[in-house]
């Protein structure tokens, strides 16, 4: 298997984990905002960034607004956005009759992504007001996209004014086309259920940062044999999609649809289309049309938006439909930094349920397929089956399911300082079915009845949860109790953004023996995974 890294868009830049251990602070965030592609780069950093863009958004800054459009995206922040605004909604609003034309463009997509029924006729009273044209589409997308009767009969009656100019041609032409696709978000879609692959395709598999040889092993295990293995994906040529989802060490299944492609966006949309038409139809029940929403991701000043609308002209007819409020079928391209293009579909046909125990999460909760490669990468240090393991700081209770999940238990105890976080812990837990028992108590004060096995952890960054000074204390702590808490020759798994703390810390225990380590990547951040032995 080859190790290497594939440039497909994913490139970091100046926002880099040079800047990670940075505090971010509410003049930063406005400084970053700014710099070209801003919103989107800082999404590496949502969780810290969102509190002051929000207030950065409420004083009228249109980059905070974009960047907020792209939190919304998630469900959390989207949950958020509207319980911090309320019925009134107030700040939306306000964007909305904002003198800056980019800022009212960004408000309208921002209530296209929150699809609140009430924000319809601040739309509809903005629209009829409007007089900049760059500016309607995105009102007419969110009214497609937050629907309703209200919605629909304005659309029904909504006349588009035609251009005055040359100028206001293209203008004219993207208010056409947002206006057919809001009104495309009306139409009654079949639904269509995945049956299976009518042939090996090329699937790339998604993991997380240098932690794809755990995903590797995982499929090798599963019968699947592995064509490429780079830093945070993995490649297989198969049929069985559905076998795939046997495998917990991944976060997304894509099939690749062309690979280092030329980027002109009229032959993207021709090998999309020719792809699409034929797979589509071969592997669902029921009849076509499909919807599908473009996603075009990429560093540098690609023009994402006239790369999409030269890309659905090509593709869109009987078996295609952009329908970005009402899709089965996600379309996603990917410009290197080479200028290549990778293509792919994921179908969200293939209800993807490894994961459907987590009813709630904490926001430094880690992904769960995260936790699961993480078990895996220190497999092989483990005590195997029914080995009794401990979380001291265990948060929703991911990180006790999915070494479970590894491999059966005669014991799980996981630790939390904070009752709502036990309170999840204990749903999610009965939720998979999980043996694991949860103890609300400080890990300091926490006494093992009789040694563990094996603990895991993923401890306080000190940028989402903590500070650095406390957690200097905790770790100390922590690391002073693992002779406590573990058995002679038991194994700790901590997960840390606190790198050279950590290590330090353990030069100093000579109890304390690391036998592996590695340093991955989560949204912008650095962290590590270390394992440790007891004794020597």
């Amino acid at each position: 298997m080859s190790c290497r890294k594939r440039s497909n868009g994913k490139n970091r830049d100046s926002y880099s984990s040079s800047g990670a251990h940075k505090a971010l602070t509410k003049e930063v965030v406005a400084q970053r905002l700014a710099l070209p592609n801003g919103p989107e780069h800082m999404m590496h950093y949502a969780s810290e960034a969102f509190p002051f863009a929000y207030e950065l958004f409420s004083e009228g800054n249109s980059a905070a607004c974009a960047f907020l459009c792209r939190c919304a995206k998630q469900e959390k922040y989207a949950r958020q956005l509207n319980n911090i605004m309320g019925s009134e909604r107030e700040a939306v609003r306000n964007a909305l009759l904002s003198n800056q034309p980019k800022l009212r463009k960004n408000a309208a997509v921002l209530m296209g992504q929150l699809k609140v029924p009430s924000d319809v006729k601040y739309l509809k009273q903005a629209l009829l007001v409007e007089d900049t044209r760059f500016v309607r589409p995105s009102m007419l997308l969110s009214l497609g996209s937050i629907g309703g009767d209200e919605a629909k009969a304005f659309l029904a009656s909504y006349t588009i004014q035609p251009a005055n100019s040359e100028d206001e041609k293209v203008h004219f032409e993207a208010e056409t086309e947002a206006y057919k696709t809001a009104m495309r978000s009306f139409l009654t879609f079949e639904k269509h259920e995945f049956t299976a692959l009518p042939r090996p395709c090329e699937i790339e598999l998604r993991s997380p940062d240098k932690l794809s040889d755990p995903l590797a092993r995982e499929l090798a295990e599963h019968g699947f044999r592995v064509s490429a293995v780079h830093r945070s994906d993995v490649h297989v040529h198969t049929e069985d999609m559905m076998g795939l989802f046997a495998c917990r060490c991944f976060t997304e299944a894509l099939i690749e649809i062309s690979a280092n492609s030329n980027p002109d966006p009229k032959s993207m949309g021709i090998k999309a289309k020719s792809f699409l038409e034929k797979l589509l139809p071969a592997c669902h029940t029921g009849k076509p049309p499909f919807g599908y929403r473009l996603e075009i991701r990429g560093e540098g000043t690609i023009d994402r938006l006239a790369i999409a609308r030269s890309m659905i002209a090509v593709m869109d007819d009987k078996v295609l439909l952009n329908c970005p409020n009402n899709y089965e079928i996600e379309l996603r391209v990917e410009i290197g930094g080479n200028g290549g293009a990778f293509i792919y579909a994921k179908l969200l046909t293939i209800k993807d349920e490894r994961f459907s125990y987590r009813l709630q999460a904490l926001p430094a909760s880690m992904h769960p397929a995260t936790a699961a490669a993480i078990v895996k990468y220190a497999e092989f240090f483990l005590g195997g089956r029914d080995a009794r393991v401990l979380d001291p700081c265990c948060g929703s209770g991911t990180f006790l399911i999915e070494r479970e999940k590894l491999y059966s238990c005669a014991g799980l105890t996981g630790v939390d300082i904070s009752n709502k976080a036990i309170d999840i812990a204990r749903s999610n837990a009965e939720a998979a079915g999980s043996i694991a028992k949860f103890v609300h108590n400080d890990c300091m004060r926490f006494t093992a009845e009789r040694p563990y096995d094996e603990l895991v952890a993923n401890l306080p960054f000190g940028n989402r949860v903590g500070s650095h000074k406390s957690n200097e204390k905790l770790y100390a702590g922590i690391l002073e109790n693992l002779p406590k808490w573990l058995r002679r020759g038991g194994v700790a798994i901590l997960y840390t953004m606190e790198y050279t703390l950590l290590k330090k810390l353990i030069r100093e225990h000579p109890g304390l023996r690391l036998v592996t380590e590695v340093r991955t990547e989560a949204g912008g951040l650095m962290p590590a995974i270390f394992v440790i032995k007891i004794g020597q």
